[in-house]
């Protein structure tokens, strides 16, 4: 590896994410209309790269050169030049999106429902779940505390 991964995770915090976060505003306070829709067309890319991302590091990522690929192919979605996030928006994400479109709607509807209805509760849960821990972590803290000190 030339880079390895810290090299990696620099370069694309700051190509793919910070660059194009300051891009974004600076599109959106400026109105442009065909920036904001580049801008937008590559968010969609780097959501689905990100998420693609996690599941190949678990399997791939012993091959040669792996993070410099990733590096060079976040690097090829930016830049103008390239127009990388346009073009696999373009072939891929658009015609897999809209074949599957009304099946994804209906099922984001229908964890939305569940969300709505099941959510309360379960924050509610959450939450004191979240306080027995605390407690628990407390007493055995206390617990050591006086050990240590007798």
């Amino acid at each position: 590896m030339m880079f390895g991964y810290f090299m990696y995770r620099t370069v694309c915090n700051v190509v793919g994410y910070l660059y194009p976060a300051y891009a974004s505003f600076k599109a959106i306070k400026a109105n442009n209309t065909k920036n904001i829709t580049a801008w937008l067309t590559y968010w969609i890319v780097m959501a689905l790269f990100s998420v693609g991302e996690g599941t190949a590091d678990n399997f791939i990522f012993w091959l040669p050169f792996y993070y410099e690929i990733k590096m060079i192919f976040v690097i090829w979605l930016i830049l103008p030049q390239t127009q990388g996030a346009t073009r696999i928006y373009d072939s891929y994400v658009v015609p897999i999106l809209t074949r599957y479109e009304k099946e994804i709607d209906k099922k984001l509807g229908m964890a939305q429902e569940q969300v709505t209805n099941q959510g309360p509760e379960l924050v509610k849960q959450g939450l004191e779940l979240s306080k027995q821990g605390l407690a628990k972590l407390y007493e055995v803290a206390a617990e050591g505390i006086l050990k240590v000190s007798h």
